[in-house]
């Protein structure tokens, strides 16, 4: 994409350099106000390498459209900036004088990079530090569900951080990357065939397969509650459960084969927090708990109490 520092884009900012290629269909750059350029944003571009093109416009759009809701305001979302444009605020604009005119929107900076960033260093923090962010976390999911939606792409690469974490401080984890999230009655295909393997629900493969009929909805809550599970796997043993090739992962989670020699035989995973991985990744996704549950279950059982 031919987005070069100094651009300034539509009257309204500058761009000043890549952030960051996150995903394979939108790239994000810093940006400042030309009105406020004391102010830092983010600003996130649809690719336009002439290669489906016309889906990333939509994904990008589709995004906005949820993220720009003002019952969607949450500390742990992150949050869109309107732009004025012919005297009208619009949170989605087309780049003029860029090649393709790709879509684009502006949206808050947060300088803690990503979980994939951090996890070399915070699976060595402490229980209470996980136990924590994953409670951050959770209720963030929860917000997302009480809005009828799943998120459906729950990953290290798709979890910021307001600030930079350290052994005693968990910085809000905010989601980022709302393309794929849906309420489970989404007419876009596109968006319910899309899916990244490593975190996805054993339905959700299953579907893309062709081994659940094209008619047949998919609930979104339990894809993103078997990815949580899978966070917290990782988190407590710097890996994921299910290895190998992706022809072996798919072949692992369509056959529904679980193994529980990954949660038995990994001695980093503590006994209390084998049994809520167990309670999380169940085959059938009716059988998994809802979002509000598992806090439930992390105030309960796991979380310190606070003073």
């Amino acid at each position: 994409m031919n987005i070069k520092s100094g651009l300034t884009l539509n009257n309204s900012f500058v761009i000043e350099g890549p952030l960051s290629s996150r995903g394979g269909t939108a790239s994000v750059y810093l940006a400042r106000p030309i009105n406020r350029p004391d102010l830092k944003a983010a600003v996130k571009f649809a690719h336009s390498d002439g290669r489906n093109v016309v889906d990333e416009d939509v994904l990008l759009r589709h995004e906005a459209s949820l993220l720009c809701r003002p019952d969607w305001r949450h500390p742990g979302i992150l949050r869109l900036y309107p732009i004025i444009h012919l005297n009208k605020a619009q949170y989605v604009l087309r780049a003029t004088g860029v090649e393709n005119e790709p879509s684009f929107f502006m949206m808050e900076y947060l300088p803690g990079k990503t979980l994939t960033e951090w996890m070399d260093k915070v699976v060595k923090y402490s229980f209470d530090w996980k136990i924590e962010f994953l409670y951050q976390l959770a209720t963030t999911l929860a917000f997302i569900h009480s809005k009828g939606y799943g998120h459906r792409d729950i990953k290290p690469d798709n979890i910021l951080f307001r600030a930079a974490p350290t052994p005693t401080f968990v910085p809000q984890p905010v989601l980022i990357d709302f393309a794929l999230a849906s309420d489970g009655k989404s007419a876009l295909s596109l968006i319910e065939a899309s899916y990244t393997l490593e975190y996805a629900s054993p339905e959700r493969v299953m579907k893309a397969s062709g081994l659940i009929p094209e008619e047949f909805s998919l609930k979104p809550e339990p894809q993103d509650i078997w990815s949580f599970g899978l966070l917290v796997y990782e988190l407590f043993t710097g890996s994921l459960p299910f290895r190998g090739t992706a022809k072996d992962i798919r072949t692992t989670l369509i056959g529904r084969s679980f193994d529980e020699k990954y949660i038995k035989e990994n001695p980093n995973l503590p006994n209390d927090i084998a049994d809520f991985i167990r309670a999380i990744l169940k085959p059938d996704p009716e059988k998994r708990p809802t979002m509000r549950r598992i806090i439930d279950l992390l105030e309960q059982k796991y979380r310190p109490p606070r003073v």
